[in-house]
């Protein structure tokens, strides 16, 4: 029998979810009491170990900045070089593909990561902070306390398999898929995005640059960073692959598919399998692996699912895969991480201090539940249809990418996931509502249009609105000064919904004249079919704005770049990239940190977005 079988909380998974906690409840609340119960003992294997191997901006942040892992970060793990995409003609050589991707490592880092080394490292630094760890341990059964009693957690040894048990004020569930607390209580939720996926890992590098042809030298010059380094997707109708590097030098990739469109059993049963299923979608990858021993292969059938509640006021949460999980695209697992457990931080704290209401935990799965989930799967659902369209995919993926940074990093960031203001939560339905509308625009445009190329390789650092956005993920404000900023950029959303909106009704509907005059519309109505325009297409809201500004961030995608455009818009962007990113490496970062990082930088918008006031019709 273990020594201690009380604590304050305790952890029952100790993959990432569950360690990130631990660490984030002893930096917080020091005096608690913590235990972490896992299945696995160390030392965990790197390279073939979990998927889940690539962050980005928001989980970099709870990584490096709240869990004060930074220095660890850059010293253990690969630096990313953003998201790269290679979009639709899959049979063409990687280097006459559409492309969309950073030429130069973004200011604000995020990193490839080997989950064995992570989790190895991870367990140690909270064994020194003084959390006991159950290793080699299964839990049998969590039985849940009524009032004030504790929670018992039932635990078998595998060594041995002496069965024990610990009790708790606070048990969290981080078992990951086998969600036994979503299980118990009947909380497992459908939301319609069936996806499923194959992966495996390589020793070595796998470098899409190798796989251009040897007369590609001007395509491997048009990055000045290695595309290696990059989180690596190539893409076509229903489909993604990815590509991932490690820092033990391994590769990971997976095969990631709407189940409607290519089902899991066409490449899932083997690796054998999969290799067909590439040598038929993606050849130029299939010959440059195919001969190649893979470390591990795994698979997964219909891994998306939803939860009806994540929080309780009796003293219980699930966090990461426990509750709920979305998809792999954008690497999102860890925000919501960082957001279950700031929270879940949140409410034994409140808790420990007599204040912890049932309201306020019922704002907290609302937050999470009806309003940062549902935004997210927008991103997915139905959406792998466009995957083949790089004029679709393109403004999607910087949608995408804006509506991450605008709202959902912006309430981490600013405090609001730990208070969630009613003001937030009407503002974050707007956002929803209209993510929606133009999420079901993207999927009806790739149904109509064919696919095309785009005019300039895709970048989204030439975008002055992600440009705005991306910066301002180091701005800090008060809670008033931010709900300012999210209202100023949903009345850009607006702007952008109706660009994106008149530019698929030109290339679905040419022959309707209403896409050449561009009249202002209700975005919250938008839908591409001229039969349903009269259900309050016409009945704005607000009166007209201009959208030329805008539009302007999408030359060179919706149509070829003007000289005007290459001198107002590729002549700064290019001045970036002098002598290898001179000016991005060592000037951007001086000024962000006197200027922007952790100022309210409300002198940005004037530089990089034209704030037109939104008024009432």
């Amino acid at each position: 029998m273990p020594v201690q079988t009380d604590f304050d909380v305790v952890i029952c998974g100790g993959g990432l979810a569950g360690l990130t906690l631990a660490r984030h409840l002893k930096l917080e609340l020091p005096k608690l009491s913590v235990a972490v119960i896992d299945r696995l003992t160390r030392p965990l294997p790197e390279a073939a170990f979990k998927v889940g191997e690539s962050s980005i901006e928001l989980g970099t942040y709870y990584l490096g900045q709240v869990l004060k892992l930074d220095r660890y970060f850059r010293t253990r793990h690969l630096p990313k070089l953003g998201l790269r995409f290679f979009i639709g003609k899959s049979h063409s050589p990687i280097e006459e593909r559409p492309e969309t991707g950073n030429t130069l490592f973004p200011p604000v880092p995020s990193y490839q990561i080997d989950r064995g080394r992570l989790e190895n490292d991870l367990r140690e630094f909270v064994y020194e902070m003084g959390v006991m760890l159950f290793e080699g341990t299964t839990v049998e059964r969590i039985k849940l306390a009524e009032e004030d009693e504790r929670h018992t957690i039932h635990c078998l040894r595998k060594e041995d398999q002496v069965a024990f048990s610990l009790t708790a004020h606070w048990v969290v569930d981080a078992l990951g898929r086998r969600r036994l607390l979503q299980t118990k209580l009947g909380l497992k939720r459908e939301h319609g995005h069936h996806a499923s996926a194959a992966w495996w890992r390589y020793s070595g590098r796998i470098n899409v640059t190798d796989m251009a042809s040897a007369s590609a030298d001007k395509w491997r010059a048009d990055s000045i960073e290695d595309r290696y380094f990059s989180t690596n997707h190539l893409m076509n109708k229903g489909y993604w692959v990815w590509l991932i590097p490690l820092g033990s030098g391994a590769t990971s990739i997976g095969i990631v598919t709407d189940e409607t469109i290519h089902p899991q059993h066409t490449y899932g049963q083997s690796y054998a399998i999969a290799l067909e299923w590439l040598r038929e979608h993606e050849p130029a990858l299939w010959e440059f692996i195919r001969d190649r021993e893979p470390l591990d292969f795994l698979s997964i059938k219909n891994y998306s699912y939803a939860s009806a509640q994540v929080f309780s006021h009796r003293r219980w949460s699930c966090v990461g895969e426990a509750g709920f999980f979305l998809d792999p695209l954008y690497s999102l697992g860890s925000d919501f991480i960082a957001m279950e457990n700031t929270i879940t931080v949140e409410m034994i704290r409140r808790e420990q201090a007599g204040s912890l209401s049932e309201a306020d935990v019922e704002t907290f799965n609302r937050l999470i539940l009806e309003i940062i989930f549902a935004i997210s799967l927008g991103f997915y659902q139905g959406t792998y249809h466009t995957f083949g369209h790089a004029q679709i995919f393109t403004p999607k993926l910087a949608w995408d990418t804006a509506m991450e940074w605008a709202f959902e990093y912006q309430v981490y960031v600013q405090g609001f996931i730990k208070k969630p203001t009613a003001g937030l939560l009407a503002l974050g339905e707007r956002y929803r509502d209209l993510n929606s509308r133009v999420q079901q625009l993207f999927i009806d445009w790739s149904e109509k249009a064919p696919p095309r190329a785009i005019y300039v390789r895709g970048d989204m650092t030439r975008m002055r609105f992600l440009q705005l956005l991306h910066l301002e993920l180091g701005a800090r404000r008060s809670p008033d000064q931010s709900l300012e900023v999210m209202r100023k950029n949903l009345d850009r959303f607006e702007e952008l919904a109706q660009v994106l909106f008149w530019q698929a009704v030109a290339e679905c509907y040419p022959e309707n004249a209403a896409h050449r005059q561009r009249p202002w519309v209700n975005a919250w109505h938008i839908v591409l079919d001229p039969a349903k325009w009269a259900a309050g297409l016409f009945k704005p809201e607000t009166a007209p704005r201009p959208l030329t500004p805008m539009l302007d961030n999408f030359t060179g995608i919706f149509s070829p770049q003007s000289l005007h455009d290459r001198l107002i818009y590729n002549l700064p962007y290019n001045m970036t990239l002098w002598h290898r990113g001179f000016l991005h490496y060592h000037v951007t970062p001086v000024l962000i940190r006197w200027l922007i990082s952790d100022k309210p930088s409300l002198w940005l918008r004037s530089v990089f977005s034209k704030d037109y006031p939104a008024k009432a019709a």
